[in-house]
This record gives structure tokens, sequence and C-alpha cells, in this order.
């Protein structure tokens, strides 16, 4: 099978790993991919049609939307100016981001009319953004949860360095919202603050779950004009952003302040400078990704927790740590059972009682660390590296290898 992706994305190794030929399309430089504007996305397309309209390829394979790309201007010719439309080839996209934080170049009217097109397939990667995306109208979506590359990942065990930090966090301070100087339009908070009371106590399961409870805004796919549904999608984002940022704060922030406190020096903070601009809490630089996979190795215990627009996935950092071989201590998500046998191949914790536990747990008893350790390792590479989800693509597209 011939699968034509973009140089700059993962996919490649995964469509080799999986048998079949990666088509390598010339791609938007990775900095500015969200940002890329309509009149970049033309002459992007028109690159891409020169490689491939001499080509036979069997589907294109993008991330975060890269492939939305067009051979002339939609505002005059609609859809049919689509690329993927022009080539008569399916266009399957892995979200991996919130879709606020993607296609932010583009008048969201236009994307909200590309979304139609019959043959542009979304793979979604968690639950609740998948029916947020259903929600907003969008069709062609479909379940795909992340994955870790398909590259050579060590199986030996690793030499675990119990004189140095026992717990390794690798990951950024996610939200600025609390520490804007300027005021906040409280307008735009109550819904956010009303789902964070709902979801707190299990009266809602979502921030969409209370915002269609409370009827706190009108749905987007009831309308067919574009521009009102992509004005509906701008009002539900901004009602969102506090409860984002409260989750951001709730779920991550909390439990490195908490560990900094408690652990000191044993607990080894890497990542963005603005662990210390909003917090006072010292934090080593970002690393290259084979020193992040040593601390991965050598690390006792390493954390992790989910970002504040994710609220009942997994990240890409549950897949790294364990394809490195490193023992997860995971904060707890709706999901995570589904790719991990908690206790056996994870650890995980809901509050600082369980954190605290679960540490002392597992340095006061090595062995059983290292074998959940190997068991996540082995899961991992066994069921979801990169090209195993492509097979899933497959199955859904029910194309025949």
């Amino acid at each position: 099978m011939r699968i034509a992706t973009f140089q700059t994305r993962r996919w490649r190794e995964a469509i080799q790993a999986a048998g079949h030929q990666p088509i390598m399309l010339p791609d938007l430089r990775l900095a500015e991919t969200f940002h890329a504007t309509l009149e970049e996305r033309i002459a992007l397309g028109r690159r891409v049609w020169k490689t491939l309209q001499d080509q036979d390829v069997d589907f294109i394979l993008d991330a975060y939307g890269d492939g939305m790309l067009f051979v002339d201007d939609p505002r005059d010719h609609g859809l049919s100016a689509l690329l993927h439309h022009t080539l008569d080839v399916p266009l399957v996209s892995h979200w991996t981001e919130a879709l606020r934080i993607t296609l932010k170049g583009m008048d969201p009217a236009v994307v909200h009319q590309a979304f139609q097109s019959p043959t542009w397939f979304k793979a979604i990667f968690t639950r609740s953004h998948l029916a947020e995306m259903e929600w907003m109208g969008v069709p062609g979506c479909f379940y795909l949860p992340l994955a870790e590359d398909d590259l050579p990942h060590p199986t030996d065990p690793p030499a675990v360095d119990y004189a140095g930090p026992k717990v390794f966090f690798g990951g950024s301070q996610q939200s600025l919202y609390f520490a804007h100087a300027d005021g906040v339009d409280t307008r735009t908070q109550w819904p956010g603050g009303l789902a964070v009371a709902a979801t707190a106590d299990g009266s809602a399961a979502s921030f969409l779950d209370a915002y269609r409870r409370y009827d706190l805004g009108p749905c987007p796919a009831d309308t067919e004009d574009f521009a009102e549904r992509a004005e509906r999608v701008r009002r539900y984002h901004a009602h969102k952003l506090f409860y984002s940022a409260w989750r951001n704060l709730g779920l991550r922030d909390r439990f490195i302040i908490f560990l900094r406190k408690e652990l000191g020096d044993d607990f080894l903070l890497v990542g963005h400078e603005r662990w210390n601009k909003i917090y006072g809490l010292a934090a080593e630089p970002p690393v290259e990704r084979s020193v992040y996979f040593e601390l991965i190795r050598k690390t006792p215990v390493c954390l992790n927790m989910p970002n504040g627009d994710n609220e009942t996935g997994l990240n890409l950092r549950h897949f790294e740590i364990t394809a490195a071989g490193g023992f997860m201590l995971s904060y707890y998500s709706p999901e995570l059972a589904e790719m991990f046998d908690i206790g056996r191949e994870c650890a995980a914790f809901r509050n600082e009682n369980e954190l605290v536990e679960q540490i002392d747990y597992y340095l006061a008893h090595p062995a059983e660390r290292d074998a959940v350790a190997r068991a996540g390792q082995q899961r991992t590479l066994r069921e979801h590296l990169l090209h195993h989800r492509l097979e899933s693509v497959l199955d859904w597209l029910r194309i025949p290898v």
C-alpha cells in the first residue's frame, strides 16, 4: 500500500514498520503549521499537487489537519478546491491536540465548511475530544489514541539509580491563565466554573456534558450556516478556557508544587521556565530526546499528568515512559485502564495521599517496581506503537492490505 505523508511528521517510520510504502510530501515548517494561512495552504497545495498528480496513492495521512490544502481559493470555488478532492484520494488527519489550538491561521467558517468533505476522515486522540467534534457537526470522526514512535527501544533491564532523584517529571507548565495581570471578563468564566463544580462531584462527565446538561450555549451542528457554526464553536471554546486552565492547575500544577515541597531535591523537574516564573519552582531546562529517555530509564518513578484540555484520554508521555522501560505513575484518567492494566503495567493516583503512598510503596519494593515497568514496556511495544494505530486506521477505512 502506498500512503502519502508529510516530511515533518511521525508517520513515515510507522508506515514502513507496517510494511507499506511512504510517499513523502513537502511540508509546512513545523513551527508554522498551526498558523498556516489560506494563502500558505494554497501554495503548499500546488506543490503537493505536483508531487502526487502522477502518483498512485491509497490515501494521504497527516497530523492536525496539515493536509487541508487547496489548489485554488475556496472562497471562490468551495469544497471542489480541496486538494484531496481534486486528486480523488481520501485524507486522514490524526488530531492529537484540541481543535482550538490547531488551524489558527484559517477562517473558521472555511474550516467548518471543509470539514464536511465526505472523504476527509478525522482520527481523534481522546473520547472527550471525539464527542466535541461530533457535537460541533464534524463528520467522519473516529477514535485513535496516541502512540509511541516506531523507533528502536532498548529492552534490556535499565540501571535504576536509587541514589539520585527518586521521582521525575518532564513537561511544561501549560497555562498562563491565572498569571495574567490584566482582568478577565468574568462573563466567560462562569460556564467553566459551573462545569468544574459539576465534574468534581460526578454530576457531569466532561465540559461538553455540563455544557449540554445546563444549556450553556447552542449546539454548532444545529445550523448549516458555517459562519454561525464557527461562531458557536468559538463561544464554546471561550467558555471552556477557564475550565481547562483550572484543570491544568488542579490536575498537574498542584502535584508539581506539592512534590517539590515534599521531596525537595529527590524530585527532578525538567521543563519550561514558566515553572519558575509562575510558581518559583526550580526546573531543569528541556533536554534532547536521548537524554529524556535516559532519565526515564534510570529514575525510579516517572510521573505523568495530562494537560487541562485532555479530559479523558492519554498523552504521549504515557507511551514514551513505558516504551523506554520506565516505571509510570500516572494521574488516573478514564481511558488509562483501556490501554494499561493498572497495578500490573503502571500505577495510578487521584490525590496527594495516593501519590505519596504509591511512591513510598514502589521505592520500598523495587522488585515489584521492576516487574510493573517491564510489563508496561511489553504492552506498549506490543500494542501502542504508531504502526499499530495505522492498522486501526486501515480497519476503520476498510482498506484491504
